[in-house]
């Protein structure tokens, strides 16, 4: 369901589609579809995993915070080279993208999410960087599977697979440039099969596989946390109301990993003309692994709390976006998030500012992780052909709330690794698709 948060995402690809050239080989026409885009960013706070060396050990102390440089930076966001060949009725295709892709997020920059530095003493794993699969800046198949359609309606994927709900990894499938803080809470990349039936009204799929060596932040669940968990669940349903006069899209999804987490998500989306809206609202719940795994970490005789703390077990975020198309060639999109992962692990970016202490901390465990975080993001497109495109974008993020009580929450830190509560950032992309 391309439609649904990433609302002018559909469009992105549809256009990537439109201006795909046919090649043969071995008798088979297989469309190529991809796109180059490159920008100028700029931000004033960073994550405060930024240059962090995290060491937890037993009792655990918070690592101190980072010093960093670089502002500003110029970057290749995408290089994109993809094949499909979609199958027929009795029929098997495939469809494969490879590249190098930056991951930009509106409480991270690319540069934290390609490199962390955390090391579990008591289990004797690291995470280097939040993506299980690899950085994302690494060349190599970001989407490749198998599809079987045995008859009209059905189909079968099976491979390296993206999730049904929320924005797209590629930064060119994206009405923005940054992605949102609910983004970086969703698995994104699955390896197992899927399987999906259209019957016209509804489209339901289900699926399953491996969990945890792929997915974004399982090097936190497994290696930071020390959470043992190796297969996920997946089911949905999606309907396109219009054939009962409304010009809405809506989407139930459930994606649930043993032992780890569940994940439940509503989608509504929908085009009015000159303004397309959508909302996605996830519901996050910890299952008795990971709650024990997180209540470990906090605890004493590890943690600073007392041996009898216990975590919530439930987080929640909603992502609220417009698309206002006020002349052609010209399109705004908006995103407004809440997340709220109280004091829990669900949302790791969130989470994650705990282990660290800023430069200005008094005291030990003085400061950690906010709560609640609210984002805002613009981004003014210009299309001056229907493959290029030209934008900027603002994006700002506010945190709030304390974790654990008697601390002062934050998220954020600037250049001297200082704790803060915001961050704003900036940029300009320009992209073309093939």
């Amino acid at each position: 369901m391309k439609k649904v948060v990433g609302l002018a995402a559909a469009g992105l690809l549809a256009v990537s589609a439109a201006n795909a050239g046919q090649i043969t080989v071995a008798n088979t026409d297989i469309t190529m579809f991809g796109g180059v885009s490159a920008s100028y960013n700029g931000q004033n706070n960073d994550h405060a995993l930024r240059n962090a060396a995290i060491f937890i050990s037993n009792p655990l102390n918070q690592s101190l915070a980072g010093t960093w440089s670089g502002k500003d930076s110029f970057s290749v966001n995408n290089v994109i080279i993809g094949l499909t060949k979609p199958a027929q009725d009795g029929g098997i295709g495939f469809t494969a993208a490879f590249g190098y892709w930056e991951a930009p997020t509106v409480v991270a920059s690319s540069t934290v999410v390609n490199n962390v530095n955390i090391f579990n003493s008591i289990n004797n794993k690291n995470a280097d960087k939040l993506v299980g699969y690899g950085k994302t800046t690494d060349f190599k198949p970001w989407l490749a599977f198998v599809t079987y359609k045995p008859v009209a309606g059905l189909s079968l994927d099976a491979g390296l697979l993206w999730t049904n709900f929320g924005e797209r990894p590629v930064t060119i499938l994206n009405p923005h440039i940054t992605r949102g803080v609910l983004f970086t809470a969703n698995p994104v990349l699955l390896t197992g099969a899927r399987g999906t039936y259209d019957a016209g009204v509804a489209k339901v799929y289900v699926g399953a596989g491996k969990a945890g060596d792929y997915q974004l932040m399982g090097p936190v669940y497994k290696n930071v946390i020390g959470n043992n968990y190796s297969n996920y669940i997946e089911a949905g349903v999606t309907s396109n109301l219009k054939q009962f006069g409304l010009p809405v899209d809506v989407g139930l999804h459930t994606y649930n990993e043993n032992g780890n987490r569940d994940i439940y998500a509503l989608t509504v989306g929908g085009d009015l003309g000159i303004v397309s809206l959508g909302l996605e609202v996830d519901y996050f719940k910890a299952d008795d692994g990971l709650k024990k795994a997180w209540n470990s970490v906090l605890r004493k005789p590890i943690g600073p709390l007392p041996a009898n703390y216990s975590a919530s077990t439930n987080a929640w975020g909603a992502a609220l976006c417009a698309n206002v198309k006020p002349v052609a060639g010209v399109q705004v999109p908006v995103r407004i998030e809440y997340a709220d992962n109280k004091d829990t692990i669900l949302i790791p970016a969130i989470a994650a500012a705990t282990l660290v202490k800023p430069s200005n901390a008094a005291n030990q465990f003085n400061y950690a992780a906010a709560k609640k975080v609210w984002t805002f993001t613009i981004t003014p497109t210009y299309n001056p052909t229907k493959n290029t495109f030209l934008r900027a974008e603002v994006s700002y993020a506010k945190s709030s709330g304390d974790a654990f009580n008697g601390t002062s929450g934050y998220l954020f830190v600037n250049d001297k690794g200082e704790a803060k509560t915001s961050r704003t950032t900036g940029a300009v992309e320009l992209g073309f698709l093939f």
